[in-house]
């Protein structure tokens, strides 16, 4: 069964025939994030892990209970997302954990920032707000496709374009960026992770996020060397919950 078919988003998993819809207390401790970004913010990782406490994820309009492949973006794989909210929930960060993700494979950060990507990201955010009442961030991985001659240099000034388009649309929350450039025979690209670092120094609403390019190690990432194990998305999911926690207990 296909939720959807329009085809600018004929990609996105939106095939919930086997996942359970569900309704959550907004008021029982929830935490509800967007994410954003391409391949690593979306299914196209190891599959196997299993959620074991109240994960959720949202899509055009309907909570279903977590699990991978998620709802919603690119790829028949597995994602950092459930382990994420495992992890939150595990260290008494809230009782039960949203996630609407949005991103999409092999963009740039100028293809996020375009029709009909961005739009997909400020529809839900604004079906969030209406279901639960807030968000309490947006948790944002991408710049393997930027690690390339001309878009390196560009990566500055397209963040802050979204930047710009998310405020004309009422969306000022917490971004956490993440620090990544290395995907396959890509190196780590040092002008890219700094740029990302100077956009963390340089917002107040972007946020520090993890630092893939240290996952070198074979054993985290799939053959590809670009995406992650189960066990690259262990450490992933710790980092992710440590700058969560990090923010949440300034």
């Amino acid at each position: 069964m296909l939720l959807i078919s329009f085809s600018s988003y004929s990609q996105r998993n939106f095939n919930y025939s086997n996942y359970t819809k569900e309704d959550i207390n907004s008021n029982s401790r929830v935490g509800v994030f967007l994410t954003y970004g391409q391949s690593n913010s979306g299914n196209h990782g190891g599959l196997g892990y299993v959620v074991r406490n109240n994960v959720y994820q949202f899509v055009l309009g309907n909570t279903f209970i977590y699990k991978d492949p998620s709802l919603g973006v690119t790829g028949s794989g597995g994602s950092v997302w459930g382990l994420v909210g495992d992890k939150l929930i595990d260290n008494g960060v809230y009782k039960n954990v949203v996630f609407s993700n949005c991103g999409w494979g092999g963009k740039s950060i100028s293809e996020l920032n375009r029709e009909p990507l961005i739009s997909y990201l400020i529809n839900n955010y604004k079906s969030l707000m209406n279901t639960f009442g807030k968000v309490d961030g947006i948790l944002f991985h991408q710049g393997e496709r930027d690690n390339r001659p001309l878009l390196e240099d560009k990566y500055y000034i397209e963040f802050v374009k979204l930047l710009i388009l998310l405020k004309s649309n009422g969306i000022e929350i917490p971004i956490y960026l993440s620090r990544v450039s290395m995907c396959g025979n890509n190196k780590i690209n040092h002008i890219l992770t700094n740029t990302q670092n100077k956009l963390i120094n340089d917002f107040e609403e972007i946020k520090e996020g993890p630092n893939t390019d240290i996952l070198v190690d074979k054993k985290y990432r799939l053959k590809d060397h670009c995406h992650f194990s189960l066990e690259g998305y262990n450490i992933f999911s710790d980092m992710w919950v440590y700058y969560i926690m990090k923010e949440i207990d300034k």
